[in-house]
């Protein structure tokens, strides 16, 4: 089911709170349970509220802190521009480019957190481009090779791996035993959670299947 139309002023009456915070997290929640114009406002609301406490400063107290010029962006954290980006791809087909833009912004923040290349992943599978999901899931990897959710995304998607040594056959012994060290698998695929795109949910259903992280 496809979530309802959201009224941007119901939604942030429902959150109750000015906190930009407190907003990013609602925001993000709804984005993980797949209520993606939802988390849209939510994330919109806050980065405007994280803007204005910056314009309000005095030059003085930003000096003090460190703010500079590119003001938001200095304040607003990288997890917002991620999911805002998200949920802007994903909610408008031709917000695409802008929605990867976000993503960038926060991976250019937090070049070592895997969500965010994952959320480039994902605005990318739901664009059917697979060359650039598998781009971004190889860069994330590459930064972060660890990573649960991208190589649980990776599984989900059937994006084996690079070689650990290059220069040798994936199939040399010597590859093998390296690729279980360094690229573990899960033991139980079938209990892995699905961290791909699905169609949005209705926004009414009260208990949402959210995915785990």
């Amino acid at each position: 089911m496809r979530e309802r139309t959201v009224v941007p002023a119901q939604v942030l009456a429902e959150a109750a709170t000015a906190d930009p915070m407190e907003l990013m997290r609602l925001g993000i929640d709804a984005a993980r349970a797949e209520r993606y114009a939802r988390g849209l406002v939510l994330l919109g609301e806050a980065y405007k509220l994280f803007s204005l406490e910056t314009e309000v400063l005095s030059e003085e107290v930003k000096t003090a802190r460190g703010i500079d010029q590119l003001g938001a962006r200095k304040r607003t954290p990288a997890v917002c521009f991620s999911y805002y980006g998200l949920c802007l791809a994903l909610t408008t087909s031709s917000q695409t480019d802008e929605g990867s833009r976000f993503c960038e912004v926060a991976i250019q923040l937090e070049p070592h957190k895997g969500e965010h290349y994952l959320n480039l992943a994902k605005i990318w599978q739901a664009a059917r481009v697979r060359s650039l999901m598998v781009s971004a899931l190889e860069r994330g990897l590459k930064e972060s090779p660890r990573s649960a959710i991208l190589l649980a995304f990776q599984d989900e998607i059937g994006v084996r791996s690079a070689p650990t040594l290059s220069f040798l056959h994936r199939d040399n012994p010597l590859n093998k035993e390296l690729g279980k060290i360094f690229h573990p698998r899960r033991r139980t695929q079938k209990a892995a959670p699905k961290l791909g795109v699905r169609r949005p949910v209705d926004d009414s259903d009260p208990d949402p299947d959210k995915p785990k992280r």
